[in-house]
């Protein structure tokens, strides 16, 4: 069962019991909370009224979300002391390399029968970048904590919103489903922003680094 378990989708909940195809087997005893079709969910509890798609609202959060940044770019608004784009010019070419190793994750990795090593492997690539931003961003432009926090959400809307909109799209995944990994992503880029970025901080407030 613990095989079973770990693969999204492979269980099936009917009427409190599960199943693997028309196979009958043990409800998973883990305590992890799953979701109608059997995805595990990390964070969340089973929520019934979020067991369900919309393309109105999915597509409607989604035009916010664009029109929100597009709105930050156009009129050069603020946060934490910074544009946009001064978070975005100096780490382009890592957050289009995080975009590319999302991609070949779903073109690519999930063909490949190697016990998700490639799979791995590419969601090390983005995590690196994402710690290689936070240095770049601290050694070029003075960045404090706030922007370290901004920095977190921006990487976040940029991997697990695209993650999550493959999994509408593609995957049928339930908004219970997308809410769940968009908010345990968004925690690990988080993690990794504000662990690299103090670990940065203080190094050269220290004199050990020198930027």
């Amino acid at each position: 069962m613990k095989t079973i378990a770990y693969y999204s989708g492979k269980i099936e909940t009917k009427n409190r019991e599960c199943f693997v195809g028309n196979q009958k087997v043990d409800c998973p005893q883990s305590g992890k909370s799953f979701t109608a079709k059997g995805d595990k969910l990390d964070l969340l509890p089973q929520i019934p009224s979020l067991e369900k798609r919309s393309d109105a609202l999915f597509f409607t959060l989604l035009l916010i979300v664009i029109l929100g940044f597009a709105a930050l770019a156009l009129f050069k608004i603020k946060i934490f002391s910074k544009t946009l784009a001064e978070y975005i010019r100096p780490i382009w070419y890592f957050i289009l390399i995080s975009i590319a190793a999302v991609a070949w994750q779903y073109l690519f990795g999930l063909k490949i029968d190697d016990n998700f090593t490639s799979i791995k492997i590419s969601q090390w690539i983005w995590e690196i970048c994402i710690a290689a931003s936070a240095y770049k961003l601290i050694k070029t432009a003075n960045f404090g904590y706030g922007n370290l926090f901004f920095l977190a959400v921006l990487y976040s809307f940029i991997i697990h919103g695209l993650k999550i909109t493959v999994r509408y799209l593609f995957y049928e995944k339930t908004f219970l489903y997308l809410i769940d990994r968009f908010l345990y992503g968004s925690l690990l880029v988080t993690a990794i922003v504000f662990i690299g970025g103090s670990l940065f901080l203080f190094f050269r407030r220290r004199g050990i680094l020198r930027f």
